[in-house]
C-alpha cells in the first residue's frame, strides 16, 4: 500500500500542479491509488493467502476430527489425510477470490485515506485561491515547465485536458481483480463546478432537488386517480429523485436519467380532450427532472445530455422514434445532437429501414421547415442525417414519396437564406454594429467640433465626452495595470477586480450603455496611443532600443486590458446572465472594431496593426480557455469573433490584412471552427459542423480581396506575401480539414480568378479522409466499377442563388420539355450580362449553370436506372445545353465554360464521373479543332503546375491521350511546334510510361528523363513553370 500511495502522490501532484480544481485532483488521486493498491495487494497476497487458508483449514479439520475420533494428530499418519486435504483445497479455492477482494478493499480504503492526508495541503491551497478570487498556479512548476519541458509534453495553466483525464478514468474503470465498470460516475465528481464553500454547495444542491420534488408532488395531485398508470410512474420518479437527494450518491444519476427518459417515452393513454393539459404537465414534469440534473451545480449538461441520448438511442425501436418526445427533448436542449444525428443516420441503414426514414422525415420537417423561426437547431446539426437522405433521394428518387425530395430542397434553401442573413448580420451582430456605429458617430462629432471651434482633435474629444472623463479613465486603467501585475494580488485576483468594479460604479462609469461604450472606447484608444508612442521611440532609436523589449512593454498593458474585458464578461454570475455576457462581448468587439477602422482611416500608411491583433487574439485565447461556465457560450463566442473578423475583412481595412490573416489562421481559432466535437469511427473528421459555413465566409472575404490583383497580374510585394500566406493556410486545410474544402469547393472556385490554377488545384485536390483514392495510373483502371463513383458529393453551397428566377424557371422547363425553343439561342446573351466592371461574362452564373445542369443530368440518369458513360449522356436536353455552349460561345466564354466543367473533376464521386464523360464527349464530338485545343489547354494548364493535382483531372487526361477513339496525337495542335510536342510527350510518358510516335501509336517504354518523373502519389511531373497567378 505504501508503494501505491507514494507513486500516486508523486504522479498526481506532477500532473495537476497547474490545475485549480481540487475535486478533479482528488478524483484522479482516488482512482489511481485504488487501482495501484488493488493491483499490488492482489499480486503480493494471493499465493500467500491461499497457502495460509489451506493450512488453517487443515489444522482446524484435524483438531475437530481428533476430538471426536481417537486418531493421531499428525496429518501424515492420519487416516483422513486425503479427505482433509481435498476439502481444504476445494474450500480455499472457492473462497480465495472473496478473501482477496476483502483484502483489496481494506487496502484501497486505507490508501484513499492516506492519499487524502498527503494531498490535503494541495487541496487547501486551491480552495484558498478560489476563495480569494484568483486562479491557482504554482509559479515554480510553471517556470520549470516553461524552461525544461518541450511543447508537446508541457503542462498548461488551467488544468489537464479531457484526454489526459481519460487515463485516470481508465484507472477507475479497470481495477485489478474486479469486473470492468461501465458506470460514468467516476467523471461526475470532477465535472461538477466548484463552489467557494462546501456547505453552501450542499445547501444549493438540496434546494434544487426540493424544487424538483415539489413539482412532481403538484403534478401527482393534479392527476389524483384520473390516470392510475401516469400516477404510478410519477410516484416511482418521485422516489428515485428523493433517493438521489438523500444519499448524494453519484452512481444513482445514470439509473435516474434512464428511468426518467423511459417513463417519458412510455405511451400512456390520455383522453385527448379532457386530459390534454395533464399530458403536457406529465411531460413537463419529466423535463423538469432532467433540467434539474442538468444544472451546473449538480451534474452539468454534458453528462446529462450524454446519458439522455444513450438511453434514447438504446431503447426499443418502436418507442425511441417518437417524433413528439424527441422534438421535446431537442427543444429543451437535453440531447447530445451530434451523437443523436450520427446514430439516426446509421439506423436508417442507407434507406433500407423505412420506418426510421419516415421518423427522420417528420422530425426534420417539424424542426427545420414547419417551425423554422423558433427552432433551436440549424441544418448543420443534422448533417449526417441529411447526407443519408440526400444520397437516398439521388439513388432511389422514384421509389420515394415526392415530399421527401421537396423537403430536402426546402431545407437547403432555408439554410442558404439564413447564411445570407447572417452575413448581412442585422440580428445576431446588431449589438456589435451598435458599438461600431457609436464609435463612428463619436469620431464624426469630434471632427465637426474640431473644425467649428478651430481646436485640435484631442481637445475636441474632451468636449464630446463628460467632463474629466478621459483623465478618470486613464487613472483607473493605470490602477488596474498595477493590480493585474501585482505579485501580492496575482493575475486572477477576484478581490482586486471586485474593488476596481466598485470604484467604477461609485464614479458612475458603468451606469448605462453609453458610458460603458465610452469607457471601453477611451481605454482602447489610450492603449493604442501608448503602443504607437513606444513603437515611435523604437523607430527613432533603433540602435539603442531592443524591438522585442518594446513589444513586451506593449504586451504589459495590452494583456492587462484584455484581462479586464474577460473578467467583466465573467462578472455577472448565474446561468440566467449568459445573454448579458454575450451582449457585452459583442458590444466590446464592436467598440474595438470601430476604433480600429477610425484609426486606419486617420493614420493611413502610418497605421500599425500590432495592438489590435494582440487584443483580439488574447481576448479569443482567454474566452476559449477550458472553464466550465464558458462552455455554454462556446458557439456564441466563435460566432461573435467570426462576425468581427468579417467586419474587419481586408477589403474594409487593407492595412490590417496581414494581422487579419494571422487571426483567421490561428490554430486555436481554426481548430475550434472546423474540428468536430464528436467524430464517428467511420468518419473521423466529421466534415461539417455549425461553424464551418461561417469560416468559409472568411475565406471568401480573403479571395475576393486578392482577386483583382491576381486577375490582372498586378501583384505588388505586399500582395505576393499575402498570397503566399493564403496558400499556406489552404495547405493546412487540405491536410487537416479536407472535408471542409470538399463541401465548399463550389463557392471558393466562384471567387478565385481563372488564372489562379495553383490555388484552385489545392482546393479541388481535397478528398474525404475516410476515402482511399485509387491510383489513377493503374493499367486498365475501370472507373465506372469503383464503389464511390455513384455516390454524390456533399456540396453546402446554394448553386442556384445567382440564377435569376425567370432564367431558373426557363432552364427547368427546357431540361424537362426542351421548351422554350429560343432558350439555347438566348443563352449566350444571358451569360454575358455581368455586373462586375472589366469582366465580359457572368462567371458565377456560368459556374452555377454548369453544375446545376450536371446535377439534374445525373438525377435523370439514375431515375432511368443508368449510370454516367459516353453512351448514356448523349441525346438529352442536358447535353444539348453543353454542346450549344461549346459551339456558340466565343473563345473567352468557352474557356470559362470548360473551366466550370473542370472544377468538378475531383475525388471519385458521381459528379466527377459525369463531368469527365462530358468533357471527353465534347472533345470527341467537336466539329472544330479549336474546341478540342481549348479542352486540352484547360486540362494541361492544370497539370503542369506544382502538385497536387485533382484525381478526376488525371483520369480524364489519361483517358484522352490513351484511348485511340479520340485520336489525340493526330491533331495539329499537338504537333504545331517542337517544344509543344516535347511537352505533350513528357506528360504522356509520365502518365502511361510509354512514348508515342507521330501516328499516335505507343512505342517502346520511354527512358527516364531528368526533367520528368512520375510521382508516387498520383501526380504528373512538376515542370519549371511559375505559379499561374
Amino acid at each position: 500500500m505504501k508503494l501505491a500511495v507514494n507513486t500516486s502522490e508523486q504522479i498526481v501532484r506532477k500532473d495537476f500542479a497547474l490545475d485549480p480544481d481540487e475535486f478533479r485532483m482528488q478524483s484522479a488521486a482516488h482512482q489511481m491509488v485504488r487501482n495501484l493498491a488493488a493491483g499490488m495487494s492482489l499480486t503480493y497476497c494471493r499465493e500467500q493467502l491461499l497457502s495460509n487458508i489451506m493450512t488453517n483449514l487443515k489444522n482446524t479439520f484435524l483438531q475437530q476430527i481428533s476430538r471426536s475420533v481417537q486418531t493421531p494428530n499428525n496429518l501424515q499418519s492420519h487416516p483422513y489425510k486425503e479427505m482433509v486435504e481435498q476439502a481444504a483445497t476445494i474450500i480455499s479455492s472457492d473462497n480465495i477470490e472473496l478473501a482477496c477482494c476483502f483484502i483489496q478493499k481494506t487496502c484501497v480504503d486505507k490508501a484513499v485515506t492516506e492519499i487524502d492526508k498527503r494531498l490535503m495541503q494541495d487541496y487547501e491551497l486551491r480552495k484558498q485561491a478560489r476563495q480569494d478570487g484568483r486562479r491557482f498556479c504554482d509559479p515554480h512548476v510553471l517556470t520549470y515547465q516553461a524552461e525544461r519541458m518541450s511543447e508537446p509534453i508541457r503542462l498548461k495553466v488551467g488544468g489537464v485536458t479531457n484526454t489526459q483525464m481519460a487515463v485516470y478514468d481508465e484507472f477507475g474503470k479497470c481495477i485489478p481483480g474486479f469486473q470492468q465498470a461501465e458506470a460514468t460516475h467516476h467523471s461526475v465528481s470532477y465535472n461538477r463546478p466548484v463552489q467557494a464553500n462546501w456547505q453552501t454547495e450542499m445547501t444549493e444542491m438540496s434546494n434544487l432537488y426540493d424544487r424538483c420534488l415539489n413539482d412532481i408532488d403538484q403534478t401527482k395531485q393534479a392527476f389524483g386517480m384520473q390516470n392510475a398508470q401516469a400516477y404510478a410512474k410519477l410516484n416511482n420518479l418521485h422516489d428515485m429523485v428523493k433517493s438521489v437527494r438523500n444519499t448524494k450518491e453519484a452512481n444513482l444519476i445514470t439509473p435516474l436519467i434512464q428511468k426518467t427518459v423511459e417513463s417519458l417515452l412510455d405511451v400512456i393513454s390520455f383522453n385527448q380532450q379532457s386530459e390534454a393539459e395533464l399530458m403536457v404537465r406529465y411531460r413537463n414534469c419529466h423535463l423538469v427532472v432532467l433540467k434539474t440534473l442538468q444544472d451546473s451545480r449538480l451534474f452539468g449538461s454534458t453528462l446529462v445530455n450524454k446519458e439522455v441520448t444513450k438511453t434514447l438511442t438504446s431503447h426499443r425501436e418502436d418507442m425511441q422514434y417518437n417524433v413528439e418526445i424527441v422534438e421535446l427533448l431537442i427543444r429543451a436542449h437535453l440531447l447530445d445532437l451530434e451523437a443523436f444525428d450520427a446514430n439516426l443516420a446509421q439506423s436508417m441503414e442507407r434507406g433500407m429501414n423505412y420506418s426510421i426514414v419516415g421518423f427522420a422525415f417528420k422530425l426534420l420537417k417539424a424542426l427545420l421547415v414547419d417551425d423554422k423561426p423558433s427552432s433551436p437547431v440549424s441544418e448543420t446539426v443534422f448533417y449526417h442525417t441529411l447526407e443519408v437522405l440526400g444520397k437516398l433521394t439521388a439513388v432511389r428518387r422514384d421509389s420515394l414519396p415526392p415530399s421527401l425530395p421537396a423537403l430536402l430542397d426546402t431545407i437547403k434553401n432555408n439554410y442558404d437564406q439564413s447564411m445570407e442573413e447572417r452575413q448581412r448580420s442585422p440580428g445576431a451582430t446588431q449589438i456589435m454594429h451598435q458599438g461600431l456605429s457609436r464609435v463612428i458617430e463619436h469620431e464624426r462629432r469630434v471632427q465637426k467640433l474640431a473644425v467649428l471651434m478651430g481646436i485640435s482633435r484631442k481637445k475636441a474629444k474632451e468636449y464630446d465626452d463628460p467632463p474629466s472623463f478621459n483623465e478618470k479613465v486613464e487613472m483607473f486603467m493605470r490602477e488596474w495595470i498595477n493590480i493585474y501585475h501585482s505579485p501580492a494580488a496575482g493575475r486572477d485576483t477576484g478581490k482586486g477586480f471586485s474593488n476596481f468594479v466598485r470604484t467604477l460604479q461609485h464614479q458612475k462609469i458603468l451606469n448605462n450603455e453609453d458610458l460603458v461604450n465610452r469607457f471601453f472606447r477611451s481605454c482602447t484608444e489610450m492603449f493604442v496611443e501608448m503602443t504607437y508612442k513606444l513603437l515611435q521611440d523604437t523607430n527613432i532609436n533603433q540602435a539603442l532600443v531592443n524591438p522585442s523589449m518594446v513589444r513586451s512593454k506593449c504586451f504589459h498593458f495590452l494583456d492587462a486590458y484584455v484581462r479586464l474585458i474577460v473578467l467583466m464578461i465573467k462578472w455577472p454570475s448565474g446561468e440566467s446572465n449568459l445573454t448579458t455576457r454575450l451582449h457585452f462581448l459583442n458590444r466590446i468587439l464592436g467598440v474595438i472594431i470601430g476604433v480600429l477602422i477610425q484609426d486606419h482611416e486617420t493614420r493611413s500608411t502610418d497605421f500599425h496593426q500590432m495592438p489590435y491583433q494582440r487584443i483580439l487574439i488574447m481576448l479569443f485565447f482567454e474566452l476559449t480557455a477550458p472553464e466550465h461556465f464558458l462552455e455554454s457560450l462556446h458557439s456564441h463566442i466563435l460566432t461573435a469573433f467570426t462576425n468581427a473578423y468579417h467586419l474587419l475583412r481586408p477589403a474594409k481595412a487593407p492595412g490590417f490584412a496581414f494581422a487579419w490573416l494571422e487571426l483567421v489562421a490561428y490554430r486555436g481559432f481554426l481548430s475550434r471552427m472546423l474540428s468536430p466535437s464528436n467524430p464517428t469511427k467511420g468518419n473521423p473528421a466529421g466534415p461539417v459542423n455549425s461553424t464551418c459555413p461561417m469560416y468559409s465566409q472568411l475565406l471568401i472575404d480573403l479571395f475576393k480581396f486578392l482577386s483583382p490583383f491576381l486577375r490582372n497580374v498586378e501583384v505588388p510585394k505586399s500582395i505576393e506575401v499575402l498570397y503566399r500566406g493564403s496558400l499556406r493556410l489552404i495547405l493546412v486545410l487540405l491536410h487537416d480539414f479536407p472535408e471542409f474544402l470538399c463541401s465548399f469547393h463550389y463557392t471558393f472556385c466562384d471567387v478565385i480568378p481563372a488564372n489562379c490554377i495553383q490555388l484552385r488545384n489545392l482546393i479541388l485536390s481535397a478528398f474525404p479522409r475516410n476515402m482511399r483514392l485509387p491510383d489513377p495510373f493503374t493499367p486498365n483502371l475501370k472507373v465506372d466499377l469503383l464503389q464511390e463513383i455513384n455516390q454524390p458529393p456533399l456540396i453546402l453551397s446554394n448553386i442556384c442563388s445567382v440564377m435569376p428566377k425567370d432564367f431558373h424557371a426557363h432552364l427547368d422547363s427546357y431540361l424537362t420539355t426542351r421548351a422554350p425553343v429560343t432558350f439555347l439561342s438566348e443563352l449566350r446573351s444571358i451569360l454575358q450580362i455581368s455586373n462586375e466592371p472589366g469582366v465580359k461574362y457572368n462567371i458565377p452564373l456560368i459556374n452555377s449553370l454548369v453544375l446545376y445542369v450536371g446535377v439534374q443530368a445525373i438525377s435523370h440518369l439514375q431515375n432511368k436506372g443508368a449510370t454516367s458513360s459516353m453512351g448514356t449522356i448523349t441525346h438529352s436536353s442536358h447535353m444539348d445545353i453543353f454542346q450549344n455552349l461549346s459551339v456558340d460561345l466565343d473563345t473567352e466564354g468557352r474557356y470559362l465554360f470548360l473551366n466550370a466543367i473542370a472544377n468538378q473533376l475531383r475525388y471519385p464521386n458521381s459528379h466527377t464521373h459525369y463531368f469527365s464523360c462530358t468533357l471527353l464527349y465534347l472533345f470527341a464530338e467537336a466539329n472544330q479543332e479549336a474546341i478540342q485545343e481549348q479542352i486540352t489547354r484547360v486540362l494541361l494548364e492544370r497539370l503542369i503546375v506544382n502538385r497536387p493535382h485533382p484525381w478526376g483531372l488525371l483520369i480524364t487526361f489519361i483517358e484522352l491521350i490513351k484511348n485511340p477513339t479520340f485520336k489525340f496525337w493526330q491533331h495539329d495542335f499537338v504537333k504545331c511546334a517542337p517544344e509543344i510536342t516535347k511537352l505533350f510527350d513528357s506528360v504522356a510518358r509520365s502518365c502511361t510510361g510509354k512514348q508515342f510516335n507521330q501516328a499516335g501509336q505507343p512505342g517502346v517504354t520511354a527512358p527516364t528523363d531528368q526533367t520528368v518523373a512520375t510521382s508516387s502519389n498520383g501526380t504528373i511531373p512538376t515542370q519549371n513553370v511559375a505559379m499561374s497567378s
